[in-house]
């Protein structure tokens, strides 16, 4: 990537920027891509590492323990999208993370961001899975931002462990679970009353040989206002605004109320009765 791009991101801590070209993309959402307005020709990808230390004592997901990563993407892009305006002034731009109409993991393979895991994640080779993927996408020509020659997908080792760790086995994630509203069957409120875990799950992430050696993320947004463990007490005292600035805010007080819950409960009284 260009190298007045590449030193623009590392102002703001990101250390894994690059483009490839929109045709290498996997668009999964057209609607999104209608939306953007103008044609697609490059993709800029990056990683935003988010872990700031791992916790002894921890009940919800190593990602939503700060505030919520849309609020830095938010600022970030503001920025950026200010910047780049003025290094391409005829060029037009789209922000996204996490509601990306392409497929930011293979995007994020291509560019060189690391590799997918059998977790479906993107293992990076400073920071392991925990990255936030963020993109943007210009109309902007390959030939003015391109460098890379080599835009193949590479998979990790294979060693199973994710897989092998994974309470689901193949079936629905943990961390959809624990975001699910409505009525819980007795075998849901089990699994997360297991798990330990009132959002989110770290578990294939946390087995995996590449998180023994991820560094900490030096962006000081992700160490800012930090709650590792949730209780009932601490969300019920929160006023709006400050429920609204973290990653679990988009499904209400009730569903994390819930899973809270179900954790403070003794085993024996893990009965079918919770609903959302």
């Amino acid at each position: 990537m260009l190298h007045e791009i590449s030193e623009l991101f590392s102002e703001f801590g990101i250390e894994y920027a690059d483009a490839v070209p929109f045709s290498e993309c996997t668009v999964i959402n057209r609607g999104k891509m209608r939306r953007i307005g103008f044609e697609p020709q490059t993709a800029i990808v990056f990683a935003v590492p988010y872990l700031r230390r791992f916790y002894d004592d921890i009940n919800i997901s190593l990602y939503a323990v700060s505030e919520d990563y849309h609020i830095f993407f938010s600022r970030l892009f503001s920025e950026l999208l200010l910047r780049l305006g003025k290094m391409f002034p005829d060029g037009r731009f789209a922000a996204f993370a996490d509601n990306s109409p392409i497929d930011e993991r293979t995007a994020a393979a291509k560019a060189g961001l690391g590799v997918i895991g059998e977790n479906g994640l993107l293992i990076n080779d400073k920071y392991a899975s925990f990255v936030f993927i963020g993109e943007l996408i210009t109309d902007v020509p390959p030939r003015f931002i391109v460098t890379r020659g080599d835009f193949t997908v590479y998979r990790c080792e294979g060693c199973g462990r994710c897989t092998e760790a994974c309470p689901q086995k193949g079936g629905q994630c943990l961390s959809a679970l624990t975001q699910k509203k409505g009525e819980l069957t007795q075998s849901e409120k089990e699994m997360i009353k297991a798990s330990g875990c009132a959002w989110g799950c770290d578990i294939c992430q946390l087995v995996c040989p590449h998180s023994t050696t991820a560094a900490m993320s030096e962006i000081a947004f992700f160490s800012e206002k930090p709650i590792a463990r949730l209780t009932r007490d601490i969300i019920s005292a929160m006023n709006d605004d400050e429920f609204m600035r973290r990653a679990y805010a988009w499904r209400g007080k009730k569903t994390i109320l819930r899973n809270l819950e179900l954790l403070e409960l003794p085993e024996s009284e893990v009965k079918d009765t919770f609903t959302v």
